[in-house]
């Protein structure tokens, strides 16, 4: 291999639910796509060419091209995980010099989120949730989110079994914390209207609505809201819902179990 272009590993896959095949990538195939796409726009709107170090970052991750995109180096083609890491950890070194290289950060920020360090999708736009399966900045499926909300259920009701086998005195705090995961993804999934905290109800659920009841959240999970003393959760319901929400929004890889 002479060039500095390869031909695409993903040339001929037909499952776009799976990983672009040989590459590092952990992202779904069509989710690769339908981000790399909006990028290409954005770049196109801010008159970039494809040879800035962020457009870069996904010929290389997907091995189109042996030219890493921070530190120019040559690779193989495909970039392993090993590589992939090792650019990252050079461009937050420039960025704790205070370099002001050639957009090492965007292009870091794209080889974290494709290799599954940072669930936040790594472009601009209103409804960024939705390449990815979500809405607005939702970045989890449906299908995700029943599953932790199936999972949360099973673990809820093996919480209240184990209490009641032990003779415990009052509800354990991890039922509670569980109830606010669940009653999170409810609302979420438009099976329950009103809201975990604020039982506010929304025509039409936006990014805004989370985030607000996830700052109400957190009051509760500090003890806050003084003046709701008779009526607001427990701590750890709040807690619930605000790592839900935080996970909903990508802002965590954890789950919230």
């Amino acid at each position: 291999m002479t060039g500095t272009t390869v031909a695409r590993v993903d040339a001929g896959q037909v499952d776009g639910d799976a990983p672009p095949a040989g590459t590092a990538i952990v992202r779904p195939l069509r989710h690769v796509q339908a981000v790399r796409e909006r990028h290409v726009r954005q770049l196109a709107q801010r008159a970039q060419t494809a040879e800035s170090r962020s457009a870069r970052a996904w010929s290389w991750a997907l091995g189109e091209t042996v030219i890493a995109p921070v530190t120019d180096r040559v690779t193989a083609a495909p970039a392993s995980r090993s590589d992939i890491e090792a650019e990252i950890a050079e461009a937050d070194e420039r960025r704790l010099r205070g370099d002001r290289e050639n957009r090492a950060d965007s292009a870091a920020t794209i080889l974290r989120w494709l290799i599954g360090e940072d669930d936040r999708v790594p472009v601009r736009s209103e409804n960024r949730g939705a390449l990815v399966g979500g809405f607005g900045d939702v970045v989890r499926s449906p299908a995700q989110m029943a599953a932790v909300l199936a999972a949360a259920h099973d673990r809820s009701q093996a919480v209240t079994i184990r209490a009641a086998s032990s003779d415990s005195h009052g509800r354990p705090s991890d039922a509670d914390y569980l109830d606010g995961v669940i009653a999170t993804l409810m609302w979420v999934l438009g099976e329950q209207l009103d809201a975990p905290i604020t039982s506010k109800r929304s025509r039409q659920l936006t990014s805004r609505d989370l985030k607000v009841e996830r700052v109400h959240a957190q009051d509760v999970e500090q003890g806050g809201q003084p003046w709701l003393a008779q009526t607001v959760p427990s701590p750890r319901y709040g807690e619930g819902v605000k790592l839900t929400i935080t996970w909903l929004l990508g802002e965590s890889t954890m789950l919230p179990l």
